[in-house]
């Protein structure tokens, strides 16, 4: 009963506040309209065709309505009356101008060209008959519209007719009538007719016509014949000048002659200096390739012949073309890249000139080499902390634009601990290290070389190390690495990218504990986690990406990794008959892991515009010690939960397995199998700040029956009840290049407590207190 009223009571005070925002909006909103002016309230459309799109209908819009915030309350037009209030002050101004937005004040003119432009919109769609009045609604200095539509019935297309003089253009746009946007039976829509223009000059573009465009296709349309009926004819020609109109010479198609490739191509100097400059080109001709640079050519040659999709004597094919480009750009080598095509130079004839196209691609290299100096203040998990490095990178190391990294760091953080002793200090962790990474642009496999493989499917070899120094308050650690895969893209518009690491080594040693630490962990079975360990990983990682970057549209990210250890070294230590250590193989002294581990991360991006999303997140992984991993698995590989990217209301480590809860310390809070569910709506207020509201949810679970961790292990009848949950709202400052994110979460139901009283207001009052700041770069997910 007492969460009941708890509940209640805070409902009464939201809805209350959202009332008396609402009420001062309302009173507010019309401060700065004059008394012979009314403020857009609001526009509505009642149309009596359920097939007309809304939002297109919107985009005719003369003028709209004040924005809302959260679809609720003007927030933008309440800061530009307050700051408009009182003195003039040039801040106050400035809060007007950035953040604030003034009244929109209704135009009869704009309004009127909004009915004129509904219309035209109505008649490109098909509603030629189509009928819009308006009628408005006046009340305290505010005005509603609403555009009432008529569409009558649309035209359709009953017949559809090709006028082509060239046999083989018909034949083309014949056979590709499958994917035409065109038919009978559709409502006759001018702006279909645009797309299905460009669409059929693609086509041709990708058959060999590289002079074919958009002038050599009309549409003429018949609506004489049958009311809202209309025979459209689709004609194609060389010319439609009145004079040229019945000129039946055919389309030539296009074929490459020569190919010219710059590798150390510089544009200032071919234009300002162009006679000395080429004097310095020298040429080498390499599989129909002429590559043409200045003193030394600094790439083999097969770079450019694994990204060039196009050959000598290929039909023009526009798609080439751009695959040339895109690979060329994924190379990372070049600031600038130009294609160009001319008629071919060698060609004499009039009759052939034509015919032939020289195919000339000038790139721009970037720097080489260059050195890095990084400073920066961090947030792992909730722990603060900065770190300074120095990196080395080359961009083509060894002339076959490989990338090469070496960095080293040194960073210092302030681990928050649950305990207070002398360990509490400012900056109480150390940490120091270095890597290296080579990228190299093909698959590194003896006695493969596939350069058709390699343009498909732009793959990559990476190859890496790194040794990281952890001295903490509780022990001292170290992590070696060393790295070996492929990753290569697939699927129909390159939206899969597939990695495999068939090499994958760690080394952790663990030493110079604390006596503190160490009696707290004595008795749990997650002591073993902290051990030396030794792991031999194969890893499958494969991810989806449909966003396109230029399209504002909804999108899916789904991510599966599947990895396993030990398989190879326990086959191989079997067979040798070699002698076991407390129940396990050992390698130079330490156990080597045996699992098998998989992680699932599925997310949906629902865009309603550019300034509203939402965002849906699901993520659920799972790892299984067996054979010779006796204590379980390793300490790396195993889930936490919390913090600025999972349950933001909960710090890192403060919760979990179950409802196993340890006031002591949150170092044995990890475990095996991880479920967690995130929903996030993301807003923008001004141009550089965003808001979000969001709720998180999810646990970590125990699998392991010799786990003695009290309520922690797994258990399929109550799992839904220690899933911890939390809410809260956040900011986002976007600076383009990056974003820095601030949250702030409070937990709503925590599974740490007993059963019925683990709801906010049994466990907790709501207090400031009570909220979890997280500070973040980039967007949590």
């Amino acid at each position: 009963m007492k969460l009941i009223k708890n509940i209640i009571s805070k409902a009464v005070l939201a809805f209350g506040i959202i009332v008396i925002v609402l009420s001062f909006d309302s009173c507010k909103s019309t401060k700065h309209v004059a008394d012979d002016e009314y403020l857009l309230a609001k526009v509505n459309f009642d149309i009596d065709n359920s097939n007309v799109d809304l939002e297109d209908l919107k985009t005719t819009l003369k003028q709209k309505p004040n924005r809302k915030t959260l679809s609720v309350f003007r927030f933008h037009l309440m800061v530009y009356n307050l700051a408009k209030s009182g003195k003039e002050r040039k801040f106050k101004n400035k809060i007007a101008d950035v953040i604030g937005e003034p009244p929109v004040i209704y135009d009869e003119f704009a309004t009127t060209k909004t009915v004129s432009d509904i219309e035209a919109y109505l008649h490109a769609q098909s509603y030629y008959e189509a009928e819009v009045k308006l009628t408005e609604k006046k009340r305290k200095k505010k005005i509603n519209l609403t555009y009432i539509i008529e569409t009558g019935k649309p035209y359709i297309v009953s017949n559809l007719v090709y006028d082509i003089v060239d046999p083989k253009i018909k034949e083309l746009v014949l056979l590709d009538t499958v994917n035409s946007l065109l038919s009978t039976n559709i409502n006759f829509n001018t702006d279909e007719l645009q797309d299905e223009r460009e669409r059929l000059v693609r086509m041709l573009k990708s058959n060999g016509y590289y002079y074919f465009s958009i002038n050599n296709i009309h549409f003429y349309a018949d609506t004489t014949i049958n009311k809202y009926q209309t025979k459209l004819t689709l004609a194609i020609r060389k010319s439609f000048e009145e004079n040229d109109i019945k000129n039946n010479t055919p389309f030539k198609a296009q074929v490459i002659r020569n190919i010219y490739i710059y590798p150390d191509h510089d544009p200032k100097l071919s234009i300002s200096d162009a006679t000395d400059y080429n004097l310095t080109l020298d040429t080498i001709y390499v599989d129909g390739y002429n590559i043409i640079y200045s003193n030394k050519l600094e790439f083999k040659p097969s770079v450019f012949l694994q990204s060039c999709f196009v050959k000598r004597g290929d039909r023009y094919n526009i798609k080439n073309i751009e695959k040339t480009h895109a690979h060329l750009s994924n190379l990372k080598q070049f600031k600038l890249i130009n294609i160009k095509l001319n008629p071919a130079e060698d060609v004499f004839l009039e009759t052939q000139k034509e015919r032939f196209l020289d195919l000339h691609i000038y790139l721009t290299p970037m720097l080489k080499q260059s050195y890095t100096l990084e400073l920066e203040g961090n947030n792992t998990s909730g722990n603060i902390g900065m770190e300074g490095g120095i990196s080395y990178n080359n961009k083509n190391l060894l002339r076959g634009a490989q990338l090469f990294n070496i960095k080293g760091s040194l960073a210092f953080q302030t681990l928050a601990l649950d305990t207070e002793d002398t360990r509490q200090l400012l900056f109480n962790t150390l940490e120091y290290g270095g890597a290296m990474k080579l990228n190299i642009p093909k698959l590194m496999i003896p006695f493969y070389e596939n350069y058709e493989f390699v343009k498909n499917h732009n793959p990559k070899t990476r190859i890496s190390t790194s040794f990281n120094y952890q001295q903490r308050p509780d022990y001292t650690r170290t992590i070696g690495n060393l790295s070996f895969g492929y990753f290569w893209k697939g699927g129909k518009n390159n939206y899969i990218t597939h990695s495999i690491n068939p090499i994958d080594l760690y080394l952790v040693k663990i030493f110079d504990f604390d006596p503190t630490f160490q009696e707290q962990i004595a008795n749990l079975y997650i002591r073993y986690s902290y051990e030396d360990q030794l792991m031999s990983v194969i890893s499958y990682d494969l991810m989806f990406n449909n966003q396109n970057i230029n399209k504002l549209k909804s999108f899916s990210y789904f991510w599966l990794n599947l990895e396993t250890s030990g398989n190879i070294p326990n086959v191989f230590y079997k067979l040798t008959n070699q002698e076991q250590v407390e129940g396990a193989y050992q390698f130079v002294g330490v156990e080597f892991a045996q699992f098998v581990k998989a992680d699932f991360d599925y997310r949906y991006y629902q865009i309603f515009n550019e300034k509203q999303s939402l965002v849906y997140r699901a993520f659920f992984g799972i790892g299984l010690p067996y054979g010779n991993s006796t204590k379980g698995l390793p300490f790396i590989k195993k889930y936490f939960i919390g913090g600025a990217n999972d349950i933001r209301a909960y710090r890192v480590r403060s919760i979990g397995p179950g409802a196993y809860t340890n006031p002591d310390s949150n170092y044995d809070q990890i475990a095996d199998m991880k479920i967690m569910f995130n929903l996030e709506y993301r807003f923008k207020i001004i141009s550089f700040l965003e808001g979000a509201l969001f709720i998180d949810a999810g646990n970590i679970w125990a699998i392991d029956s010799n786990d003695n961790r009290a309520g922690a292990l797994f258990n399929a009848n109550r799992f839904y009840k220690e899933m911890a949950l939390g809410t809260g709202f956040g900011t986002r400052l976007d600076f383009s290049f990056f974003i820095i994110r601030f949250d702030f979460g409070v937990p709503l139901y925590s599974p740490v407590f007993p059963i019925g009283e683990r709801w906010l207001g049994t466990f907790n009052t709501f207090e400031f207190s009570d909220f979890t700041f997280n500070f973040g770069i980039g967007y949590p997910f």
